[in-house]
C-alpha cells in the first residue's frame, strides 16, 4: 500500500483520539471499524496501565514505558517486486522455509505479497488486513476482534485502536495447503508498529502458518515498539500449525496476544519463540471449544545481558473429550529475567478433559540470571486427567568440565548441554527451515561473550 499522504498527526509523537480518527480515514475504512477503533480507543483511556503490584505483572517491570511518546505510524516505502525489499529481508527470506504464499510487512504497512496461482485457484485468500477489509469485509468483521476483543487488556485495547498492516488468511473448506505459508514484519525505525493476524481455516482444511519478526541489531538508546495481536480459528475436523518467531532488536518493547479457537476434532499446532527485544510479553492462549479438539503449545525462549522475557499461557477447556499438551522451555543468562505463567483452566461440564503441562528452564553462568516458572491448575470438573510441573536448574558445571577435559571448549561444552536440553521442543518441529533458523539463533546467543551480546 502506498503510504503517500500520511497524515501529520500519524508521523508525530503522541497517541491520541485524534490520531484514531486520522488513521481510520487514511485507510478509507468503513463507519464500523472507525467506530471499534474509537471504542477501543476509549477502553484504552480507561484502563489503568499494568503495574507490579498487578498478578499477572508481579515480576515484570514497565513502569519505564510511555506509551504515549511512540510515533503512533511508522512509514514504510512501496515495494513492486521481492528484489526491492531490503537486503536483510531478502537474506531472512532465503534462509527460511519453504513458502507457497508470502506477505511482508515493513514497518506500520504491508508492502509486498504474492500466493502461488495453485492456491488461489482453490480459493485460498492471503493478502493484507487492510486489503481484506475491502474485498472481502464479509469474513473479516465476523471474525476481527473475536478473540482478542479490545478489552482483553491495555495493550489490546491500543492494538484493536490502532492497528495498521496485519495480514489475513482464509483456507476454504476442505483445501489442504502443503507447503507453508510466510508472513514477516520487518522494523527498521524508532517508531511503533501495531501488526494484527487474523487466520481462518474453513471445516476440514488444513495449513502450516509462520510468523516471524526481525529488525536490525542496533545501540540505538531510542526504543521501538511492537504492539500485535494473532486471532486464529480453526474449524470442525481442520488443522492449523502455528509459528511464532521473535526476534526483534535490542531496541525493541514487543507485546503480542495469540489466542486460538478449535472446533470440534480440530487441532491446533502452535510453536512460539522469543529470542530477541530488550522486553517480550506474549500471552498464549489456547480455546478448546468443542468436543474432539486437540492443542498442542511449544515455546521455546532464550534471555541474556539484561533482557526480560514474558509468558503467559492459558489452556481452556470449555468443552468435554479435548486434549492439550504445552511444552515451554527457556535458557537464561547474565542478568536476564525469565517469565513463565501457565494456567490449565477446566470449565464445568469439561468431562473427559485430557491435558498437560510442563515448564522446563536452564540457568547458564554464575551470573545473577532468574528464570520465574508459575504453572498452576483451575479444575471445575471431576472427570479429568490433568498434570502440571516445572524445573529450572543450573548447567551443571562438572558436566562441563567433563567435557572439556576431553578437549572440548567451554562454548562448545555450553553449546551441547543447550541443544541437548533445547532438543525435547526442537525435535517436535518438522519445518526444516525453522529448525534450522533457530539452531543458528541459539548457537549465535551461546558463541558471543557478555560484553558482544550487548552490543
Amino acid at each position: 500500500m502506498s503510504t503517500n499522504g500520511v497524515p501529520e498527526v500519524l508521523k508525530s509523537k503522541g497517541m491520541s483520539v485524534e490520531v484514531v480518527k486520522a488513521l481510520s480515514a487514511f485507510k478509507d475504512e468503513p463507519s464500523w471499524l472507525t467506530e471499534k477503533r474509537l471504542q477501543a480507543w476509549r477502553t484504552y483511556e480507561k484502563t489503568p496501565m499494568p503495574t507490579m503490584r498487578d498478578e499477572d505483572w508481579r515480576y515484570t517491570d514497565i513502569s519505564d514505558i510511555e506509551i504515549e511518546e511512540f510515533v503512533p505510524y511508522a512509514s514504510s516505502p512501496d515495494v513492486e517486486r521481492e528484489g526491492d525489499l531490503p537486503d536483510a529481508v531478502q537474506k531472512l527470506i532465503k534462509e527460511g522455509e519453504e513458502n507457497s504464499a508470502l506477505l511482508v510487512q515493513h514497518n506500520s504497512e504491508t508492502t509486498m505479497s504474492r500466493v502461488d496461482e495453485e492456491l488461489k485457484a482453490k480459493g485460498l485468500i492471503f493478502t493484507d488486513l487492510h486489503t481484506a477489509l475491502r474485498e472481502h469485509e464479509d469474513i473479516v468483521r465476523q471474525k476481527l476482534f473475536g478473540l482478542v476483543p479490545e478489552d482483553y487488556d491495555k495493550f489490546a485495547s491500543l492494538a484493536a485502536a490502532l492497528f495498521s498492516g496485519g495480514s489475513f488468511l482464509y483456507v476454504p473448506r476442505g483445501v489442504e495447503v502443503e507447503i507453508p505459508i510466510q508472513s514477516y514484519r520487518w522494523l527498521d525505525v524508532i517508531g511503533s508498529i501495531m501488526p494484527r493476524t487474523l487466520v481462518v481455516v474453513d471445516e476440514g482444511a488444513s495449513v502450516t502458518y509462520i510468523d516471524e519478526y526481525a529488525s536490525p541489531g542496533t545501540e540505538d538508546d531510542e526504543y521501538a515498539f511492537s504492539n500485535g495481536a494473532v486471532e486464529l480459528y480453526v474449524g470442525q475436523g481442520a488443522s492449523l500449525r502455528y509459528v511464532s518467531l521473535q526476534n526483534w532488536g535490542r531496541n525493541v518493547l514487543h507485546f503480542n496476544t495469540i489466542r486460538s479457537e478449535a472446533g470440534k476434532d480440530a487441532s491446533i499446532n502452535s510453536l512460539v519463540v522469543s529470542l530477541g527485544a530488550d522486553l517480550s510479553r506474549t500471552n498464549v492462549e489456547a480455546g478448546l471449544t468443542a468436543p474432539g479438539s486437540d492443542s498442542e503449545m511449544l515455546g521455546l525462549y532464550f534471555a541474556d545481558s539484561n533482557q526480560v522475557i514474558d509468558h503467559h499461557t492459558l489452556q481452556d477447556h470449555i468443552a468435554h473429550d479435548a486434549h492439550s499438551d504445552l511444552l515451554y522451555k527457556g535458557a537464561a543468562r547474565d542478568e536476564a529475567l525469565t517469565v513463565f505463567s501457565g494456567l490449565i483452566r477446566v470449565e464445568p461440564g469439561a468431562q473427559k478433559t485430557d491435558a498437560y503441562q510442563t515448564n522446563r528452564n536452564l540457568i547458564l553462568g554464575t551470573e545473577d540470571a532468574m528464570a520465574i516458572s508459575l504453572p498452576r491448575l483451575e479444575i471445575q470438573a471431576d472427570d479429568v486427567k490433568c498434570s502440571h510441573g516445572s524445573t529450572t536448574g543450573q548447567v551443571d558445571e562438572e558436566e562441563l568440565f567433563y567435557m572439556m577435559s576431553r578437549g572440548i571448549p567451554r562454548v562448545e561444552a555450553e553449546k551441547l548441554v543447550v541443544f541437548g536440553f533445547f532438543g525435547e521442543v526442537t525435535s517436535r518441529i518438522t519445518l526444516k527451515g525453522v529448525k534450522e533458523k533457530l539452531d543458528r539463533a541459539i548457537e549465535a546467543k551461546i558463541g558471543l561473550s557478555s560484553e558482544e551480546r550487548v552490543a
